[in-house]
């Protein structure tokens, strides 16, 4: 009798629990294109200079729960940097004036958890990132003679990623994403001897493409 009712009661807990896991009718998962702009650049912050250029991919959305979800993406972006200053040159202590101009072109995949507030529209996001440069330009120069540096750069980072989701419609949202990165760009100080991390923030359109289950919170 008593492992009757043990049973009765483990029963009851196990389908409870698994009523408030993920269950195609409830809960959306989706894959959707996104474009929009932002301004990514190369920061020393001491010479902050803000650029806005195109970002465009691929986002994704698994449920955990009716709150929690698991989001990713595929993007093209762009990072600039320009900046003209004093420096020691690379081949003594002599004081020049240095013109340096950084172009990155990158696939960025951001990984991230999405909380969705209580309006079941707006969901705050935080994870990580990691980029590849597939293009990179950088030019620098001392008396007007330019050097290109591009076997220089570090073609890889990672980094946080927090942001701002809110859904407009039953299958469009609009994010407002920043990432940070962690690692230095510049490989050789002597080119370029502030230190540069990438930073990035943009604003997306996305719209579902394929949506799988449906949460009910249009």
């Amino acid at each position: 009798m008593k492992r009757a009712i043990f049973f009765l009661i483990f029963g009851i807990i196990t389908i409870e629990s698994y009523g408030q896991l993920v269950r195609r009718k409830d809960y959306d998962a989706a894959f959707a294109l996104q474009a929009g702009g932002g301004s990514g650049i190369l920061t020393t912050f001491h010479h902050p200079v803000l650029s806005l250029t195109p970002t465009a991919g691929l986002k994704m959305t698994f449920p955990f729960t009716r709150k929690w979800f698991l989001g990713s993406e595929i993007n093209y972006e762009q990072l600039k940097y320009k900046v003209h200053k004093q420096v020691n040159t690379p081949w003594g202590n002599l004081q020049e004036k240095q013109k340096a101009t950084f172009d990155l072109k990158q696939v960025g995949i951001p990984v991230y958890l999405k909380y969705m507030l209580n309006c079941n529209k707006a969901s705050l996001l935080f994870g990580i990132y990691g980029s590849y440069t597939f293009d990179a330009r950088f030019t620098t120069s001392f008396n007007e003679e330019s050097d290109a540096g591009n076997d220089n750069m570090e073609d890889w980072n990672a980094g946080i990623v927090i942001g701002y989701e809110h859904r407009l419609a039953k299958h469009l949202n609009v994010m407002c994403r920043i990432n940070a990165g962690v690692r230095e760009v510049v490989r050789d100080y002597k080119l370029f001897g502030d230190k540069l991390f990438p930073v990035s923030a943009c604003l997306t359109l996305s719209y579902d493409i394929l949506r799988i289950g449906d949460c009910g919170c249009d």
